[in-house]
């Protein structure tokens, strides 16, 4: 992204939301920390919608809220029980615990505000996308193997 802060610029962030817009974008999904905020927000200014990540960012930053269609959550309570288990059992140590669907430790956040645009029948093809990425019958790329 440019600049001594790629992760905390939301000026930066405003600036390559409205480049999105004017290529025609009407929803993105910044993964770029506070940078990120700065894409939500310019995408609230145009009526335009964004998916958080992270956290429930209709919650995180609610005065953006009126944007976020949804938010790619991590779990974190999930992660950090699965360690405790772990731990407790005798196994303390060196993995890494990674958060899907299949164990709950990814999530789409609600719609809050924005429920109405989801219709039954668009949610029904959601619910079966997920279940269909949890049980492995769609492949989802890693691309750190």
């Amino acid at each position: 992204m440019g600049g001594n802060n790629p992760w905390g610029d939301p000026a930066k962030g405003e600036q390559l939301a409205k480049q999105f817009i004017d290529q025609g974008a009407d929803i993105v999904h910044p993964v770029a920390g506070g940078t990120g905020n700065g894409t939500i927000k310019a995408m609230l200014a145009a009526g335009k919608w964004a998916i958080g990540v992270d956290t429930d960012q209709a919650l995180s930053i609610p005065e953006y809220s009126k944007a976020i269609l949804t938010s790619a959550e991590k779990v974190i309570d999930v992660a950090v029980l699965e360690t405790i288990k772990k731990n407790a059992g005798g196994d303390t140590g060196g993995e890494n615990f990674i958060g899907t669907l299949a164990n709950q430790g990814v999530r789409m956040s609600p719609y809050h505000d924005l429920a109405s645009l989801v219709s039954p029948e668009l949610q029904a093809e959601i619910d079966q996308l997920q279940a269909d990425i949890a049980s492995g019958k769609i492949k989802v790329s890693d691309y750190l193997k």
